[in-house]
């Protein structure tokens, strides 16, 4: 029952395919960045733009360049003990929470091994079929015994972008994701603020509040449809929020419609949305990102009123990784 609860509750943001229970959780799919230096000067009180220069000390201006210089040194300090990918992470959340609320929730972001370590785990014997979620969530920067630290090379290697998040503040993405995307940190920024909207919009919680409260009285087929096609507008309103949310980090326009592109070819995904896709097929989720992005390139300038996540004045935080259990946790300040 809990592996059938997690498969009907499970948010994907990838491969389009019917999941099994035991893969419920496979999914595919803070401070504030450092200010320029001309907007803290038009910042300075008394200042009106770069008008404003001639009346700003030199002196002054040197010592803004050398506090933004010592921030940018103690910031590498405290990550050069990070692996790379944890490093990659968390500047695409600090850029994400400098320029959108995140809310007050205290936020955790694991790299895992993936599902295709539970795939090579079934295939060696080591777990059962529909039992194997326990490989695919291990810790792939720590050593285990020779057979499974090969079983992790072997799923980094081939392994495809997976992200997932939870409802309690966790999202986690598959290490070979980070070997997927490359240099790619604008795509990355895409699917996990992908999934940092399905948090901020309890869509765990809502799914199941529908499929439990208001389908009541439906039958089981009648409501398991539903349940499914909710959860693919679900999936449509995140993807829309990450365009929104990546848009206000002053990356490219349309970079999440080219990300959605990308993931469907890496993952060799061409599906056409069935009653029981956990996600709309290609055609219907490029074409739906596609008309979001037209309405939202004349809305940008105006605020993005078309959207509940409007810019902000972002979401200060604090970074901290626990080693232990493998966890990058952004508290945002006063939670």
């Amino acid at each position: 029952k809990p592996l059938q609860e997690a498969t009907r509750l499970a948010r994907r943001s990838g491969k389009n395919q019917r999941i099994p229970a035991a893969k419920a959780m496979q999914i595919r799919d803070g401070s504030r960045e450092r200010m320029p230096v001309t907007r803290l000067i038009q910042r300075m009180p008394g200042s009106r733009g770069f008008r404003s220069l001639q009346w700003i000390p030199v002196g002054s201006v040197a010592i803004a360049i050398l506090l933004l210089a010592g921030v940018a040194w103690q910031r590498s300090r405290r990550d050069e003990g990070l692996p790379q990918e944890v490093r990659q992470l968390k500047e695409v959340v600090r850029r994400l929470a400098a320029h959108n609320n995140l809310g007050q929730q205290r936020l955790s972001f694991s790299i895992d091994a993936g599902s295709y370590a539970a795939t090579l785990a079934q295939d060696r014997g080591l777990c059962k079929e529909d039992h194997c979620d326990f490989f695919a969530q291990l810790n792939p920067f720590r050593h285990y015994d020779r057979s499974w630290d090969e079983l992790m090379r072997q799923s980094y290697a081939i392994g495809d972008i997976e992200a997932w998040s939870a409802s309690s503040g966790t999202v986690s993405l598959s290490r070979a994701s980070f070997r997927a995307y490359g240099g790619h940190q604008g795509w990355l920024s895409c699917t996990v603020a992908h999934e940092l909207a399905h948090i901020r919009r309890h869509h765990i919680f809502i799914h199941s509040y529908y499929v439990n409260n208001t389908l009541k009285g439906k039958d089981a087929q009648q409501r398991t449809k539903l349940g499914f096609k909710r959860g693919r507008e679900q999936e449509l309103e995140a993807d829309r929020d990450s365009a929104v949310m990546v848009a206000n980090s002053g990356l490219p326009h349309r970079i999440c419609l080219d990300n959605l592109i990308f993931l469907h070819k890496s993952a060799g995904d061409g599906s056409a949305t069935e009653e029981d896709s956990t996600h709309p097929g290609y055609d219907d989720r490029i074409r739906a990102m596609t008309r979001f992005y037209d309405q939202l390139k004349p809305a940008v300038s105006s605020g993005i009123k078309s959207t509940s996540l409007r810019p902000s004045a972002g979401t200060p935080g604090r970074f901290r990784y626990d080693s232990r259990n493998n966890l990058l946790i952004f508290t945002p300040l006063g939670s």
